[in-house]
């Protein structure tokens, strides 16, 4: 979020944040995002209450709602009533899988019955339903339509882990190919920015039952929405050309700046050897490979002819590889270990994230979209 306030501040400076015609947000990226999107204040103030934001943190919020509130009671619930049984069936499925690859006896179906009921069990409360109350008071109850930016369309990436695929929440239409658009009443800004940013690591997935339309029918399903980096790390899927509308949103986008606040490449530090280790870097790898190919692609777009600009600001960076160096640069030794935990942060820390944000902007843009 700090990294994006500043690269927001560089997009400010050169009148270019008011032409912007789609926000597609991702992660951390759709707190700040959507705190821009969903209000009407000039730069200055959106600019001074983000920094209070950070200051402050939301860490502590989150905590106070999950142990302070009727949101205790609710994650109590699931915990003592739910856990047990869902443990149980999670275990009888893994040992009739393990049976079924050792002795070949046909286990399956019974496996997916397991895994349908484990489905339907509800989930009350969790730390992420306490997240989305903690985010709650930052959009005043608005709904993902009330975008309050004139001409801006907003999406809002998650990803539904029961199905592996993206989940959107958009100014225009929410939800995801498989279950088709979410009928009647428009989600609420803070439960999509808690999905979206629900980091897998610290937070459990937001289960949400919604009623879907597809193809002039209706139904209800309960989906499982984590980060939206899990699927579409950039949140580029909808803006790139070509893409099908009967799948997903598109939009007819010129030039395309993305805005990174990831660490860069992997320091070849300990030895992933066991279990935790290596799954880790495994994760890392296929992700940073992944976004990689995206970028990738977003240069032949440009080659193509197919966009007019593309630019990467991209808090990992490598210095020696920009365009130009200025004297004052804040290094990307300097900010990359920075954790994603929602905490209170130093202004020192807070000063060199914005201002690496501000000078990787100015860079990328003069070196790759002049024009603008």
């Amino acid at each position: 979020m700090a990294f994006h306030l500043g690269c927001l501040r560089a997009l400010q400076d050169r009148g270019l944040l008011d032409k912007v015609a789609v926000l597609s947000t991702v992660s951390g990226g759709s707190v700040i995002g959507a705190c821009y999107a969903y209000s009407a204040d000039d730069f200055a103030t959106f600019d001074r209450k983000i920094v209070k934001l950070l200051r402050k943190g939301i860490q502590r919020s989150i905590v106070w709602q999950a142990l302070f509130t009727s949101e205790l009671a609710k994650i109590l619930l699931t915990v003592v009533l739910i856990g047990p049984p869902s443990l149980v069936l999670n275990v009888i499925a893994s040992t009739l899988s393990l049976l079924r690859v050792f002795s070949g006896i046909p286990t399956r179906a019974v496996e997916r019955k397991l895994a349908m009921l484990s489905q339907r069990l509800p989930v009350w409360g969790s730390l992420t339903t306490a997240f989305e109350r903690a985010l709650s008071p930052l959009f005043d109850h608005k709904t993902v339509q009330d975008v309050a930016r004139p001409s801006l369309h907003v999406v809002i990436n998650a990803c539904d882990l029961t199905t592996g695929t993206a989940f959107r929440f958009g100014s225009k239409r929410s939800g995801g190919w498989r279950y088709g658009l979410i009928a009647g009443e428009p989600p609420a800004v803070a439960k999509a920015v808690a999905a979206s940013a629900a980091f897998p690591i610290l937070l459990p997935p937001l289960v949400e039952t919604f009623t879907f339309e597809k193809k002039g029918e209706r139904e209800r399903h309960t989906v499982a929405l984590t980060d939206g980096g899990v699927f579409d790390n950039l949140g580029v899927a909808v803006l790139e050309p070509g893409r099908d509308e009967s799948i997903t949103d598109t939009y007819p986008v010129t030039h395309l700046i993305s805005l990174n606040a990831g660490p860069g490449q992997l320091e070849a530090v300990g030895r992933p050897f066991w279990w935790g280790g290596r799954v880790t870097k495994a994760f890392e790898t296929v992700y940073r490979k992944s976004q990689d190919h995206v970028y990738s692609r977003l240069h032949q777009y440009v080659e193509a002819g197919q966009l007019d600009g593309f630019g990467m600001v991209y808090l990992g960076q490598q210095d020696h590889r920009l365009p130009n160096r200025p004297s004052d640069l804040v290094t990307r030794d300097e900010v990359r270990e920075y954790p994603t935990d929602f905490a209170p942060m130093s202004e020192r820390d807070l000063r060199l994230l914005t201002t690496r944000g501000e000078q990787l902007t100015h860079i990328i843009v003069d070196r790759y979209m002049p024009q603008l």
